[in-house]
């Protein structure tokens, strides 16, 4: 059977997918240290208002209280700026996975005709093997065909 005359495009292609494919899982990986990162500052953060309502519930000296409102303002700053961080990570993952998307569309095409291919050959194939024994039956002469000669001699 002939080869796929676009097999080496097919093979490209799938070659670009999977690595589109590694490229999608490691920007999702990243995109979920973004996140996890920022969930630890927020749980951090949480744990340090606890900690300034418990003390000032207690009473505490208005030094003490700025340094812990300080802090949790560089909390609040560290948030947002891993919050846009997980943003974008999360805009890399979307633009790889709309090109992962993009490359196994064409491997599929690339498939499909494959596919065709083969089914066109199969077909050509089982053709020419149906006339070759269609000849090889007319030229073997039929014993019903030799009777009726000598009958009608």
């Amino acid at each position: 059977m002939p080869r796929f005359p676009l097999q080496p495009l097919l093979e490209h292609s799938r070659h670009r997918m999977e690595a589109a494919e590694r490229l999608l899982r490691l920007l999702k990986r990243k995109e979920d240290e973004a996140r996890s990162r920022l969930a630890q500052l927020e749980g951090f953060r949480g744990e340090y208002q606890d900690r300034l309502r418990q003390s000032s519930s207690t009473g505490m000296d208005i030094q003490r209280f700025r340094e812990y409102q300080a802090f949790i303002a560089k909390i609040d700053l560290a948030i947002k700026s891993q919050a846009a961080e997980v943003g974008e990570a999360h805009a890399r993952w979307e633009q790889a996975h709309q090109q992962w998307l993009a490359q196994r569309q064409k491997v599929q095409a690339y498939e499909t005709l494959a596919t065709r291919h083969k089914d066109r050959e199969t077909r050509s194939q089982d053709r020419r093997e149906q006339k070759a024994a269609d000849e090889q039956a007319g030229r073997r002469p039929s014993s019903d065909a030799s009777i009726r000669d000598e009958d009608l001699a």
